[in-house]
Parts: C-alpha cells; sequence; structure tokens
C-alpha cells in the first residue's frame, strides 16, 4: 500500500483550517502517531523508506534520527538496511544522545517523517558536518518546504497546501480554525 493510501486508510489525513506552533497555516495536517503508534504499519512505511534511502544513498554508513518520532523511526529504517543509528537532540543545545555517539567520517543520512519549516532538520544537518562526518542529505516521508542546497527524497508530497498566517487564503475567506496549535 502507498504511503497516501496508508495516510488515508489509518486516519491520519486532518483536513481543514490549520494552525502549526511554528505560526504557519495550511487546509489540513497528518497526525503520524496513527502510523508510528501502530508497529507493523510503521515498519512497512519504515520498509518503502528503507528501499528508497538505498537507491538515492547507497553509500551511507550511518542514519541519524531526533527524538522522539524521528529516533523509532530512523531505527525502524535502520533495521531494514542493516545499519547503524544515532540520535541528535534538538532544543536549545544541538547533541548526541549518548546512547552513541558515533566517530567523526560518518557518510550520514538524516531520517525523518514530516518536515513542516526545516528548522530543525537544518539544526540536525549543521551539527552533523560540525561533527565531522559527511551529510548525503534527508530522508523523509514528506517535506512542505525545501531544504536549500541538500538532497532531500521523499515518499510522496504534502496532501495539503501550507500558508504563511498573514497570507491564508482560509483566513482571508472568514474560515475559522478547527486545528489550532498542531505540531505535524
Amino acid at each position: 500500500m502507498s504511503l497516501p493510501d496508508l495516510f488515508h486508510v489509518s486516519g491520519a489525513l486532518r483536513p481543514g483550517h490549520t494552525a502549526f506552533r511554528n505560526g504557519l497555516h495550511a487546509d489540513g495536517w497528518i497526525e503520524k502517531g496513527e502510523i508510528v503508534r501502530v508497529p507493523a504499519t510503521l515498519d512497512a512505511v519504515a520498509a518503502e523508506q528503507a528501499a528508497s534511502l538505498r537507491a538515492a544513498f547507497p553509500e551511507a554508513t550511518l542514519l541519524v534520527g531526533a527524538p522522539a518520532c524521528g529516533a523509532v523511526l530512523a531505527s525502524f529504517v535502520a533495521r531494514h538496511l542493516g545499519l547503524p543509528v544515532a540520535y541528535v537532540l534538538t532544543g536549545e543545545r544541538t547533541g548526541w544522545h549518548r546512547m552513541h555517539i558515533p566517530q567523526p567520517g560518518e557518510r550520514v543520512v538524516y531520517v525523518d517523517d514530516l518536515i513542516c519549516t526545516g528548522t530543525d532538520a537544518r539544526a540536525v544537518l549543521a551539527f552533523l558536518r560540525d561533527a565531522g562526518h559527511t551529510v548525503l542529505g534527508v530522508s523523509a516521508w514528506l517535506s512542505r518546504t525545501r531544504l536549500e542546497g541538500e538532497r532531500l527524497v521523499t515518499l510522496t508530497q504534502p496532501p495539503f497546501r501550507t500558508f504563511a498566517a498573514a497570507e491564508c487564503p482560509l483566513c482571508a475567506a472568514g474560515e475559522a480554525l478547527i486545528w489550532k496549535d498542531v505540531r505535524e
């Protein structure tokens, strides 16, 4: 089953006027918890993502995810590829999670599920480079933004449109917000 079909069947699609925590608006969002909380479903998506990642980045030696969902996903994808995985903590200070601090020189792919603004992804990629690794790119289910200067491989396109709040056509049409304070 394709990822867009899986979003639909699992009930992960949340259509309607949405305000994200980051200030953006959209005409819907994806509740990735509908996928992540069912290990067999997550594993099916991880297998698809692993095949895509292998084709795009065959020289990868390490996968990196950011807690919480990204770390779980990276572990599932890494299992399909037989690669090690490490976790980068984001927030005030980006850094390695203590469970695995890789030596410099790895050829790394950052694994994520849904990228909205790309702020965390850019911080992780900068951290990886500063830590002495070669960043091959990013593998994600989908991205609402472009990561300029980075190789980004996604499994599907976003099913909903995203707008700056000041330019939101739903607001301009007087549509009330259905979903508020969403972090996709």
